[in-house]
């Protein structure tokens, strides 16, 4: 059986594998690679992919989308009348290209390597996790999305030596400095932004639309607002090979439309240029390089491909970045790999991935300024090579105190509060006073997110020990198996004709953004082709199919 490796983003999915010392992309059921990130509900069936994409703007209030941006979270999406959280969507998603691997490679698929965001905290990790889980995948490795793009990359690189990996998808922004010598890989330093992308854009460009006409995006129909998205994600397309480009859209019968450049792109979007270059900042600052010290900048992510963004980064850098192959399936590439030498292939045996803990690890400790609010004591530092460990001292708060509750959290902020809760350890101690106790504390964490917290009092008179697992998942394993079965009750509908389904999904699409003698002609097609279908007739079907074919194509240049 073979291992998988799955690159699940935000806008895009792909999956890889690596067999006879070359890496594959798997192809999906429209004999494509890329499989959108979209889950649509039609009754009691469920669509995925590009046929779900059309969705958006037909049945926006049974469809979703971007949802990976709310992974970790307890925030349900309303799909009609159920309700559902992101990594059971994403386990959706998943699900299907595991149905589309077992498919190509002709073999089951149990297991799979993710990759993730490197910025994902324990909760999105262990959300993730999940997800595979719930899509009948044993996930016991996620890579970050850009060591992965990095093990992909390695040979593309004209010089070895220290590169930046600017990560730039559909819904975030991971920016790495990589250390590439020979066969190793070593990641020295993370940075990223889990609520920036290419999504981002698309609103501000369907936003400028509708201030140039005086008109509140917030404010339209879900279906128009996914319309103006899709109008926006196009052009922003054609900017990579047009200087200017129209975009326009029919709204109660009147025509909008404006112009767009990547000049007016840029001065959109201030804002979030803006925060990219914060977090490269933050990368370099970590690793201790700067920006002369690097031998290439390397470009990963769909979003990448944006004109604007090598500008920015070229100003910003006061160097040209690298377009690192096709930047939409790298990461999957590097997961596809990196699934390869879980598998321990003979040909990867010598590659060596280093990579480093995201986040920061510690612990609570008492705030004696007056404030309430308990101080965060780092133990691991982000950035430290992983597996890596590390032991700090501590005492007692108050005369005679018995005991002591470890409480050990995630993140770089100063007050406990403001990061993430991972669970506590209580070790007893013996009552002396406050100050005397001398309280050793040992963190070890290792690269399949498992740590481990050791606490002893002085020689070790006491002691305790907690494993703090990123898989120890949010849901029981009661509600694992209910949400197993309740996803196993969704009838697949990819299972049909789908390029079929995507014709018809995208002429109602089609139907639902216009108007007039266009609607009227669109309507016409789909009907005839709808009832050739179910007839059976097989020449009137292929005549109409081209027929509407040549239609939508002409209508959406």
């Amino acid at each position: 059986m073979a291992v998988i490796g799955i690159d699940l983003g935000t806008t895009n999915s792909l999956a890889a594998v690596y067999r006879n010392g070359k890496i594959e992309q798997i192809p999906n059921g429209l004999g494509e690679y890329l499989t959108p990130s979209v889950v649509s509900f039609d009754n009691e069936n469920v669509i995925v992919g590009a046929i779900a994409k059309e969705c958006l703007v037909t049945n926006p209030g049974e469809t979703a989308a971007a949802f990976k941006r709310k992974m970790g979270t307890d925030q349900k999406i309303t799909l009609g009348e159920k309700s559902f959280l992101p990594q059971e969507l994403s386990a959706l998603v998943l699900k299907q290209l595991k149905e589309d691997a077992e498919k190509y490679l002709g073999e089951p698929v149990e297991e799979a390597v993710i990759s993730v965001p490197a910025y994902f905290n324990d909760n999105q990790r262990a959300a993730t996790k999940e997800a595979g889980l719930l899509a009948g995948l044993k996930v016991e490795r996620l890579v970050n999305e850009p060591s992965a793009a990095a093990l992909a990359g390695r040979m593309k690189l004209e010089e070895e030596g220290v590169c930046l990996v600017f990560d730039f998808g559909g819904g975030t922004l991971d920016v790495s400095v990589v250390d590439i010598f020979e066969n190793i890989i070593e990641i020295v330093a993370v940075s990223g932004d889990n609520q920036l992308g290419g999504n981002d854009f698309d609103r501000k460009i369907a936003e400028y639309l509708c201030a140039s006409h005086n008109m509140d995006f917030d404010g339209l129909e879900p279906g128009v607002q996914a319309a103006l998205l899709r109008l926006a994600e196009k052009s922003k397309k054609e900017l990579t090979h047009q200087e200017t480009v129209l975009i326009h859209y029919e709204l109660d019968g009147e025509d909008i439309g404006v112009f767009l450049n990547n000049e007016v792109l840029v001065k959109c979007c201030e804002d979030l240029f803006a925060r990219a270059g914060r977090t490269v900042e933050r990368a370099l600052r970590d690793s201790g390089y700067h920006a002369e010290d690097l031998a290439d900048i390397i470009l990963v992510g769909g979003s990448s491909k944006m004109p604007v963004v090598p500008y920015f980064l070229t100003s910003f850098m006061g160097r040209k970045p690298t377009l690192a192959g096709s930047p939409d399936e790298i990461v999957a590439h590097g997961a596809g790999i990196y699934a390869g030498i879980k598998e321990r292939k003979e040909d990867l045996k010598d590659i060596l991935l280093t990579d480093i803990c995201p986040f920061t690890l510690g612990v609570e400790v008492n705030n004696r300024s007056g404030d309430r609010r308990s101080i965060f004591s780092p133990v691991i530092e982000r950035n430290s090579v992983l597996p890596s460990a590390n032991t700090q001292r501590y005492t007692n708060v108050y005369d005679g105190q018995s005991k002591v509750v470890l409480r050990v959290y995630q993140g770089e902020e100063y007050y406990c509060e403001d990061n993430l809760f991972l669970g506590e350890l209580e070790l007893p101690i013996q009552p002396m006073p406050a100050g005397h106790a001398c309280i050793r504390v040992t963190f070890s964490y290792d690269i399949n997110g498992i740590l481990v917290v050791d606490a002893c009092e002085g020689e070790e008179k006491n002691t305790a020990q907690k494993v703090f697992i990123s898989q120890n998942l949010r849901l029981s394993k009661q509600e694992i198996d209910a949400k197993i079965k309740e996803l196993e009750t969704y009838k697949n509908r990819n299972g049909r004709n789908v390029h079929s389904d995507l014709l018809l999904a995208r002429g109602k699409r089609v139907f639902a953004e216009t108007t007039g003698l266009n609607r009227q002609h669109i309507g016409e097609l789909l009907r005839q082709y709808e009832r050739a279908f179910a007839d059976g007739d097989r020449e009137n079907g292929v005549r109409l199919q081209k027929m509407l074919e040549d239609f939508l194509e002409q209508f959406e240049k």
